[in-house]
């Protein structure tokens, strides 16, 4: 079962007033000049109370989402880190493959597409050879 704290606040304060109202009227039972300004006093009290702890509460909920939001920013800026690290990777794999395709479309248009055996291995061994350069 969840407890609402609104719900428990407000029914708190409300208590705190009744108690309150209740002493104050009981001390002044026989002497009503003051009682109007003691309970309007006490009134505001409770209402500047009430403010106080309602603007804690907001200021609890604020950096909560701060919070949130902080470790958030912070999730995907790793996860950026991590997507332009695996693009590095790729574009130097790409240019790898790009550079021995250079190379391989080079030596064949030397020699062209031999039909025998030893010009094969010729342009093989000259591939090979431009590649450890």
């Amino acid at each position: 079962m969840k407890i609402d704290r609104a719900r428990t606040l407000v029914i708190l304060f409300i208590a705190v007033v009744l108690v309150g109202l209740a002493l104050i009227i009981s001390s002044q039972f026989f002497s009503y000049s003051g009682i109007a300004f003691q309970v309007l006093t006490y009134a505001l009290s409770i209402l500047a109370l009430v403010l106080a702890v309602l603007s804690v509460v907001n200021s609890i909920r604020q950096n909560r989402a701060m919070n949130r939001m902080v470790h958030d920013v912070h999730a995907a800026i790793a996860e950026l880190r991590e997507v332009t690290a695996s693009n590095e990777e790729i574009e130097k794999e790409l240019k790898d493959e790009y550079r021995m395709n250079k190379v391989i479309t080079d030596v064949l248009s030397e020699y062209g597409i031999g039909d025998s055996e030893r010009v094969r291995k010729s342009i093989a061994r000259r591939v090979s050879h431009r590649l450890n350069k």
